[in-house]
């Protein structure tokens, strides 16, 4: 099993290096190619693009661009470029939109052969959330799904103790958590292997989806930017997307850069945990070549916790090193790069606090290298492109007992090691025929674990999941476009015998489908509405599956069912987004119906030997209905205010017919914020109802919390950021945390100070 692994990460980095060393000795030099797309027309016109900020210069990426009188749409790549193919001489208006910045509309003259153009953006004071999808293989083109999207200073306005926590209370996101290190991304009521948390489009390669004790492995100050889809995306991402996408980019790998010196130094202090948290990036680019660093300290003490005894709440300290280095090349055609990245982090969880001589530690240590190749055919298809990825991750639970600052005995309870090798290449196409424009491709993800320690609880096993997929983009009309995609993947699960379960073995083989078909109707300049429906998939974990034993961690003893059938899933997507000067408005409303869905129930007994309470891994039909709601009113160029909220309805389709467990509550969130360019002022408030739907664990109150934020933006790339979270110190409990039935409350009043400088 692990001689296989190992062959694959071998063959992923041959195939990643071969394409660069091929196209070092090239004689032709140039920059990135742009993003391509296609009309139906067959017109001899080319429009090239690059869209920059205003006065920085600096390329956008995941601008939106449209050709209203044409029907055709994309989004600009890391350089900021986006070219339109097949189109016919003559008058031409064109539109832009992103993220956090003023659109523009502009009237050109098309003649034959190539037209170029250079469109600064004046930077929004507002920050405003777009249906953006750059991580995705599909370059110039966005999928119709409701998503957002945050740049460097929204994350740095969200900085936090984890991912989670960054994205709690946007539209749609909730967050899983059991202490201050495992918030984990949930998406519409969805939540660990349903919802794919990617690193530039690819698997991180951690466990953080296969429990709530488990952290993503990330310093939650590296990425420059994070894209979100909501609802069902597995014809793009593989198996295990049915709720959703959360893709963090990063610039490990330098894919646009100007010759010189650049970089940035983040410093981050909290009080609620007493953090202290450094990233420093930098990059030396020259002609072709570009060379990137990385590295990260993260430190935080116990969560301060209003309504417990202590006042703290044990077991949610922190400590993590993090680091990478990356080249990159580029010439006229060629553009790639390969990076390698280790991270360690070891926190603790609150699993035993009502014994103070006994504590839980997790140790976790990741090990990655990635790779990127892009080229540019001039054919039929025009661009091809591979990433690889392969990472080798060590996560062990341990149990120490003893008096705090006495002699102490530690127990390693369980050893996980994964191997994981990710693999895809995508060859997209301009007008092909009915087809504006798409991409197909071909994907490979294979992963090992292995488990050892005093108390495992599963067999060994291993995954192979090979797919190929396609993407195609038609416009009907000037105003009506459709998206159709399709996904075949075959998957072969194995279990191998270990020292617990010495007998264990088998193989599960799968083939299944995935497909999409979505319409974008553009009503005027100002109003789009769509819809989307899609069928996919995820297979059961190993532990699901297989377990049968005390999970640590976890604080419960869990018990498989092999009979488990794959999760299938069909969901369908409404979304309207109205833009008009003082107004901004996005809705969404989903339906989302699974097939054998996976859960666990309590069975009431308690394990003597462990003294943990005994669950079940289940599967029983379900739906999932709900929507998200946002209206943003601007008062003025500097005031906005913005309302939103959100709602999950769960429940069980079987003879039961009860609701599902952890389910968020309905949310009500608005936001008052003033920018006066060098700076800015905002008030947030969240409401969450009581969620009385419950089925395990208890039911929780509503809440309501009230947070206040400052920032400067002094000159020469500065940003200091103030946030005050929970200002009133309430104590809540919050529905999705998996600490002790949720009797302690989350973490209380919290000042956070961050210090960004880019240069």
């Amino acid at each position: 099993m692990r001689a296989r692994t190992w062959i694959l990460v071998a063959l992923s980095t041959a195939l990643t290096c071969a394409p660069v060393t091929a196209a070092a000795g090239a004689l032709v030099t140039g920059g990135q190619e742009a993003a391509t797309v296609g009309t139906e027309a067959r017109g001899d016109a080319v429009l090239e693009l690059q869209v920059v900020e205003a006065g920085s210069g600096q390329p956008l990426a995941g601008v939106r661009v449209r050709l209203p009188d044409r029907g055709v749409n994309g989004l600009t790549d890391d350089g900021g470029h986006l070219r339109f193919t097949g189109l016919e001489p003559g008058p031409i208006r064109l539109r832009t939109e992103a993220p956090g910045y003023h659109p523009t509309e502009r009237h050109l003259e098309l003649t034959d052969g190539l037209t170029t153009q250079r469109i600064a953006l004046d930077r929004w004071l507002f920050e405003l959330e777009g249906v953006t999808a750059t991580g995705t293989p599909l370059r110039g083109i966005a999928p119709y799904q409701p998503g957002q999207a945050y740049d460097r200073e929204a994350l740095l306005r969200r900085a936090a103790t984890s991912l989670g926590e960054m994205l709690d209370g946007e539209p749609g996101l909730a967050m899983r958590s059991f202490g201050a290190s495992t918030g984990r991304p949930v998406i519409r009521g969805l939540d660990g292997d349903r919802v794919a948390v990617l690193e530039n489009g690819q698997r991180m390669g951690d466990m953080s989806e296969t429990a709530p004790d488990h952290a993503i492995a990330m310093d939650p100050l590296s990425p420059s930017r994070i894209e979100v889809v909501r609802g069902p995306a597995s014809l793009l991402y593989g198996s295990s997307a049915l709720g959703g996408v959360v893709n963090l980019l990063r610039d490990d790998i330098p894919r646009t850069w100007s010759q010189g010196n650049s970089g940035s130094v983040a410093i981050q202090g909290a009080t609620a945990n007493r953090l202290e948290a450094t990233s420093l990036t930098g990059t030396l680019g020259g002609d072709r070549w570009a060379t990137t660093g990385r590295f990260a300290l993260r430190s935080g003490d116990d969560f301060r916790s209003p309504g417990t005894t202590s006042g703290i709440l044990p077991g949610t300290w922190g400590r993590m090193t993090s680091g990478s280095a990356g080249i990159g090349y580029r010439r006229d055609g060629v553009t790639g790069g390969i990076a390698l990245d280790l991270h360690d982090h070891d926190f603790g969880l609150p699993e035993a606090i009502d014994d103070p001589d006994e504590r839980v530690e997790l140790r976790t240590g990741r090990q990655r290298a990635r790779g990127v190749v892009d080229l540019e055919l001039g054919g039929r298809f025009e661009t091809l492109e591979l990433r690889a990825a392969a990472a080798r991750y060590r996560h062990q639970e341990v149990e120490i007992e003893g008096p705090p600052g006495g002699p102490v005995e530690e127990d390693v309870e369980h050893d996980f090691t994964r191997h994981t090798v990710d693999l895809t290449l995508t060859a997209t196409h301009g007008p092909l025929g009915p087809a504006s424009g798409g991409a197909v491709g071909v994907s490979l993800l294979s992963q090992s674990l292995a488990v050892s320690g005093a108390d495992e609880f599963h067999p060994d096993g291993s995954s192979l999941a090979l797919a190929l997929f396609g993407f195609e983009q038609i416009a009907l009309s000037d105003a009506l476009s459709l998206q159709l995609g399709l996904r075949a993947e075959g998957s072969r699960i194995r279990i191998f015998a270990n020292e617990a379960f010495p007998e264990a073995s088998g193989t599960r083989n799968a083939l299944t489908l995935s497909a999409s078909a979505g319409l974008s109707h553009r009503l005027g300049d100002r109003l789009e509405v769509g819809a989307q429906i899609a069928r996919a998939h995820r297979s059961p974990l190993l532990e699901e599956l297989h377990a049968d034993g005390p999970h640590l961690g976890a604080a419960r003893y869990e018990v498989g069912t092999p009979e488990l059938r794959n999760e299938i899933g069909h969901g369908a997507d409404l979304f309207a987004e109205y833009t008009s000067p003082r107004v901004r408005v996005e809705l969404a409303g989903f339906l989302n119906r699974i097939r054998d869905f996976v859960f666990t129930e309590a069975t009431g007994d308690i394990d003597p030997e462990s003294g943990l309470p005994v669950v079940k891994w289940k599967a029983a039909p379900a739906t999932f209905r709900g929507g998200e709601a946002s209206v943003e009113f601007f008062a003025t160029d500097r005031l906005s205010l913005r309302v939103s909220g959100d709602w999950v309805l769960a429940d069980r389709r079987d003879a039961d017919r009860t609701p599902l467990p952890f389910i968020p509550p309905a949310r009500l969130m608005t936001a008052l914020r003033y920018d006066s360019g060098s700076g800015w002022f905002g008030v947030r408030t969240r409401l969450a109802a009581a969620q009385n739907r419950v089925a395990l664990g208890s039911p929780t109150d509503g809440y309501g919390l009230l947070d206040l934020q400052f920032g400067i933006r002094p000159a020469g790339g500065h940003t200091v950021a103030f946030r005050l979270d929970n200002a009133l110190d309430t104590a809540y409990r919050d529905h999705l945390s998996r600490v002790d039935e949720r009797r302690f409350p989350m973490p209380g009043r919290n000042l956070s100070v961050v210090y960004r400088w880019e240069f």
